[in-house]
C-alpha cells in the first residue's frame, strides 16, 4: 500500500469519523467509524511491512488479514452510505480493490466481494481511455481466480450477486477494449462459472455493440456467443 493511499484513507476516515460524531448517537451500534477505521490502519501495517521485509506470509494469515481488512472497508463503506459521504464511500472501496490486489500477489483467498466490485465497476466506467480498460480487465480476472470458493458455489442469490457482477463488469471491459483475445477470456470465464446467465449478458450485449463505437469484429464475436446461448426453436 503506498503513501497516498494511505493519505487518500486517513482523509476519508477522518472525514467518516467527524460525520459520525456529529449525527450520532447511534444506540446499540458496537462496529463504529473509529473501530473499524482503526482496524484498517492495523491491516495496512501488516501489510506494509510485510512488502517491505519480503516476508512470506502463510496463507491462513493472508487470508485472516485480508479477510479483516475488506469486513472492515465493507462497514466503513455502509457507513458513509449511511452518511451520505459519496466521496468518502470512493476513497474506501478504492482502497478495498488495491487490498484485494494484495491478497492476489500474496496467493490469498478473497472472501469479501461487494467492496472490491463497486470499485471495479466504478473505475471502468470513469476511465475515458481504452490504455486504461486492460489493466483493470487483468484485476478482475485477478479477482476471480482468488475468489474464495464458497462465493462461487453458494445458492444465496444476494451473496452470489457481487460474483455476478464482477463476471458481467469483466466482460464489459474486455468488449469494450475491443480487443478479441480478452473478450474471449472473459466470456469464457463468464461461460464456465455461470453458465446460466449467459443468455441474458449477450443479449444485453447485442445491443450494445450496435453502437456506433464499436467495431463489425465485436458485434460479430458477440453474435456468435449469442447464438451459442439461445435456445432454437
Amino acid at each position: 500500500m503506498n503513501r497516498a493511499t494511505r493519505r487518500a484513507f486517513e482523509q476519508a476516515a477522518g472525514a467518516l469519523i467527524t460525520a459520525f460524531e456529529t449525527s450520532g448517537p447511534f444506540p446499540g451500534q458496537e462496529v463504529t467509524p473509529p473501530l473499524l477505521a482503526d482496524a484498517v490502519r492495523q491491516c495496512l501495517e501488516v501489510c506494509q511491512r510485510v512488502d517491505e521485509t519480503e516476508d512470506v506470509m502463510p496463507l491462513e494469515e493472508v487470508d485472516e488479514i485480508g479477510t479483516h481488512a475488506l469486513e472492515s472497508i465493507s462497514d466503513l463503506g455502509l457507513w458513509a452510505y449511511q452518511l451520505q459521504l459519496d466521496d468518502v464511500r470512493v476513497v474506501v472501496e478504492d482502497l478495498a480493490l488495491e487490498m484485494a490486489g494484495w491478497i492476489a500477489r500474496h496467493g490469498g483467498q478473497i472472501a469479501v466481494l461487494e467492496p472490491v466490485v463497486n470499485a471495479l465497476a466504478r473505475q471502468a466506467n470513469t476511465a475515458r481511455d481504452p490504455a486504461a480498460l486492460s489493466p483493470l480487465f487483468d484485476q478482475g480476472c485477478s479477482i476471480i481466480a482468488c475468489a474464495a470458493p464458497g462465493i462461487a458455489k453458494t445458492t444465496d442469490l444476494t451473496a452470489l450477486q457481487p460474483w455476478l457482477t464482477l463476471h458481467f463488469n469483466c466482460a464489459i471491459i474486455a468488449t469494450r477494449t475491443q480487443q478479441p483475445d480478452l473478450m474471449n477470456a472473459a466470456y469464457d470465464l463468464l461461460e464456465n462459472n455461470l453458465p446460466q446467465h449467459c443468455a441474458a449478458f449477450y443479449e444485453e450485449g447485442l445491443r450494445e455493440s450496435q453502437k456506433p463505437a464499436y467495431a463489425d469484429h465485436v458485434r460479430k464475436m458477440i453474435r456468435e456467443r449469442h447464438a451459442k446461448w439461445t435456445p432454437r426453436h
